[in-house]
């Protein structure tokens, strides 16, 4: 008596058995098999650019946190310029991983430090367009945020903390003949940390604690307008 080989005797055992499932359950067993969604960037336009972060706070919030506005600035940068070239892989299959296309050529020529700097001795800019700001700074493209929110704890806590933060996000395209635009602008772009934290807070966690990862989860919200990631379930 001829025997049916030991792999096609299980490959017709899972077509049996898939063939009682219902197909609600195969719907299901597919999507779990399928990758996760990704998010394309919200704006497309720096590639082979110079990119520059700005970020502005009003006094009292630099006053309570003084390092904002660079701390802001350098997670965001760190973020993209990630992407734009990242690190060599790990192990025997070394070479760099697969940049962004987004980002291909983008360049980061101007540190923060510097921009904060800037502002700094130019106190007059906080009257004037960002477009005819932005055309100073010698960069192709400047990444504009004010923060319109930045809380550690939620109102009236003293013992419980969560943070919340909400800016609004520009980016200002410059041309080779020196005028600015914004190309791109998104209000109430959000943060929160820890994330999926309670409205009224978590005990024990601490105002600096906060303020590290609400910097870092700020961050990576601006950075995925400009780079592709997998859609979260």
């Amino acid at each position: 008596m001829a025997h049916r080989p030991l792999s096609s005797s299980i490959l017709y055992l899972l077509l049996s058995i898939l063939s009682l499932l219902p197909s609600c359950t195969l719907i299901g067993i597919g999507a779990q098999a399928l990758p996760p969604a990704t998010i394309v960037p919200q704006y497309k336009g720096f590639a082979g650019q110079t990119v520059g972060m700005m970020v502005w706070a009003d006094r009292g919030m630099r006053i309570e946190w003084e390092f904002i506005q660079l701390d802001l600035a350098n997670a965001i940068q760190s973020k993209l310029d990630a992407a734009a070239n990242p690190p060599a892989r790990p192990g025997k299959k070394k070479g760099p991983r697969t940049k962004v296309k987004e980002l291909q050529g983008t360049k980061f020529p101007i540190i923060p430090a510097s921009i904060i700097r800037f502002q700094q001795d130019h106190p007059e800019i906080d009257g004037q367009p960002i477009t005819e700001i932005a055309p100073r700074l010698g960069v192709s493209r400047l990444i504009y945020v004010e923060i319109e929110e930045f809380d550690t704890r939620p109102d009236g806590a003293v013992e419980l903390f969560r943070g919340d933060a909400n800016v609004t996000l520009r980016v200002v395209e410059v041309a080779p003949d020196g005028t600015g635009k914004v190309a791109y602008e998104e209000n109430d772009v959000r943060a929160t940390f820890p994330p999926k934290s309670p409205k009224e807070g978590r005990p024990s966690i601490g105002d600096r604690r906060i303020y590290v990862g609400l910097i870092d989860a700020l961050g990576d919200a601006i950075a995925k307008r400009f780079i592709p990631y997998p859609e979260e379930e």
